[in-house]
């Protein structure tokens, strides 16, 4: 019995080279086609004259999570070290995506103070956030409540302060 017969081969060498020639077409698509989103997580500290009246005083921080496409955050009133750790640990209340070279955030901040109404009823302040990276700042538009206008925004991002080691 002979089981190399030229039929045999000649049927697993056009399925070894269809396989080939698709993977090629493929990665050749992928490569020229689909590019990642950038690395956007961190934190971006907003310049507070160009926010809304209510939060001028206020200095306010977005904390991103990224994982591909996809955004989570937090923003907060706040300036010291220990509040951005809080912030970090937090269940994110802010959820979005990155799409078309722009990011797009939006939910509930139960921890900013003073812009709605329904801060007095104890609700949570809704906030819709859209904007572009350039470099190292977010710039954007940003709206507190359903029914107010958009705001445009401006925010850098803040530098990672690497921990420190402890010596035994």
């Amino acid at each position: 019995m002979n089981h190399l017969s030229v039929k045999s081969l000649a049927f697993y060498g056009i399925a070894i080279g269809s396989v080939s020639l698709l993977f090629k077409v493929v990665s050749a698509y992928g490569e020229a086609n689909l590019k990642a989103a950038p690395a956007i997580a961190g934190s971006y500290r907003f310049d507070p004259k160009s926010l809304p009246e209510c939060l001028k005083s206020d200095s306010l921080v977005l904390t991103i999570e990224q994982s591909g496409v996809y955004l989570s955050g937090n923003l907060r009133s706040g300036t010291s070290e220990g509040d951005r750790q809080k912030t970090a640990e937090e269940k994110p209340s802010l959820f979005g995506k990155w799409e078309n070279d722009g990011l797009s955030l939006s939910g509930a901040v139960p921890n900013l103070p003073g812009c709605s109404e329904s801060a007095a009823t104890g609700q949570n302040s809704s906030v819709k956030l859209r904007g572009i990276v350039e470099k190292e700042s977010l710039k954007g538009k940003i709206s507190l409540t359903d029914g107010a206008a958009a705001t445009d925004f401006t925010a850098e991002k803040a530098a990672v302060a690497k921990p420190q080691k402890q010596q035994h």
